[in-house]
């Protein structure tokens, strides 16, 4: 992380990113990873509009779901072996080809082929996030800090625009264009990232010899149990982000304002990308586990407080409180997962940990808005809390084992 010692300002650190990777790679990571926060509902609205039932638009929408998860790891492994330029461009032509597929098919095929086709747009949903950032590893080595935090926000930002825009589209013109729009993007912007010239920078993984393997075996059991930890910390912030949603949508619904439940989340995400932009002002002397732990008791108590809010405004003060909280948090995790990974195997790890959010995105959000059709908000966001409090938990192993490596 920045010392402040070294006379470096966090304005500094990002004004140093253009000259890094130029203007066009920080535009193609922004816009190319806009479609994995519209496709999944893009595909929900599609497949509920043609076939008149919210049930084939949630399966659908959960097979896209289950298909990235699987995918984005897989992907990983074969980037890290093959170059991610040939995996991206592979990627780009599978996903928009399935997804046209999918446009043209819906409504007039069997519902399970198109919740097949629904889940291959998934499968090769690519994903530019984690990949990103195993590039900054390559161009960033000495200091990751600012560039992982533009990571943190674009992605912040991401997930605020790409549902609005699938909002919008669908109702202004289409469900088909909304799709299709995703699709463009991928087409145009993902290509962009995967002929980008730091594409070229990230090592691959040659095939083993018995040197490596005695090598790995030397370090691989701690790495190992590091990596473990930080995959279990992604599927508790995944748990984390799936049960605010359920909550607040709950909440808003009991407030009379049943459609303020995703404003009500993206003021949540604003508090977010804001402080995890300012995390690279943090001096160094604050280190990862004091940063992991600290943000998730951060996120518990902004939890306990959306538990107990009577009104919107003090939901919104809590949930805000929190939501400073849940940026810094997924920061530090990807940040030491880039401190762990190996220079050939960066880029199963990155989109291991991609998955784990998704995976608990998932179980957050079936686990809470079941609590919450049953015990109401409240029982949401008690899930808020528990997964904050296995957070804080599992940054406290992390630090043993961290200090164990020295």
């Amino acid at each position: 992380m920045t010392d402040p010692s070294s006379g470096r300002s966090a304005l500094a650190a990002y004004r140093a990113l253009p000259s890094l990777a130029g203007w066009g790679y920080l535009i193609a990571t922004s816009l190319g990873r806009l479609p994995v926060s519209m496709v999944p509902l893009a595909i929900l609205t599609l497949a509920t509009s043609a076939t008149g039932s919210i049930a084939v638009g949630g399966v659908a929408a959960a097979a896209t779901a289950l298909g990235e998860a699987v995918g984005a790891p897989v992907g990983g492994a074969l980037s890290d072996r093959w170059g991610q330029r040939r995996v991206l461009l592979i990627g780009v032509v599978t996903n928009v080809a399935s997804v046209v597929a999918f446009v043209l098919a819906v409504g007039h095929v069997p519902d399970g082929l198109a919740v097949a086709l629904a889940g291959l747009a998934g499968l090769s949903l690519p994903q530019v996030g984690p990949l990103s950032r195993v590039r900054w590893l390559a161009m960033s080595r000495n200091d990751v800090s600012a560039a992982f935090a533009f990571e943190g926000v674009v992605d912040e930002v991401v997930y605020i625009i790409g549902p609005a825009l699938v909002g919008i589209v669908a109702v202004v013109l289409s469900p088909q264009l909304s799709l299709l729009a995703a699709a463009a993007l991928i087409a145009v912007f993902v290509t962009q990232f995967a002929l980008h010239r730091s594409a070229a920078l990230v090592p691959r993984r040659e095939p083993t010899t018995d040197a490596d393997v005695v090598a790995a075996a030397e370090g691989g059991r701690a790495r190992s149990a590091m990596a473990a930890l930080v995959l279990a910390g992604m599927l508790a912030m995944g748990v984390f982000f799936g049960a605010s949603q359920a909550g607040l949508t709950a909440f808003a619904r009991t407030q009379g304002v049943p459609d303020a439940g995703a404003l009500f989340y993206a003021v949540m995400a604003i508090g977010s990308a804001v402080t995890t932009m300012a995390m690279v002002a943090l001096p160094s002397s604050i280190g990862p586990w004091m940063r992991w732990i600290g943000a998730a008791v951060g996120m518990a108590l902004g939890g306990i407080g959306m538990t107990l809010a009577p009104t919107v405004p003090i939901l919104l003060m809590f949930a805000v409180f929190a939501g400073a909280f849940q940026g810094p948090a997924l920061l530090t995790l990807y940040s030491v997962a880039g401190s762990i990974a190996e220079r050939t195997r960066a880029g199963v790890l990155m989109t291991l940990t991609g998955s784990g959010v998704v995976l608990g995105v998932g179980i957050g959000t079936a686990v809470g808005g079941a609590g919450a059709a049953i015990g109401g908000a409240a029982a949401a966001f008690s899930l808020v809390v528990a997964a904050s409090v296995l957070l804080a938990l599992l940054g406290g192993v992390a630090g043993v084992l961290g200090r164990e490596r020295r």
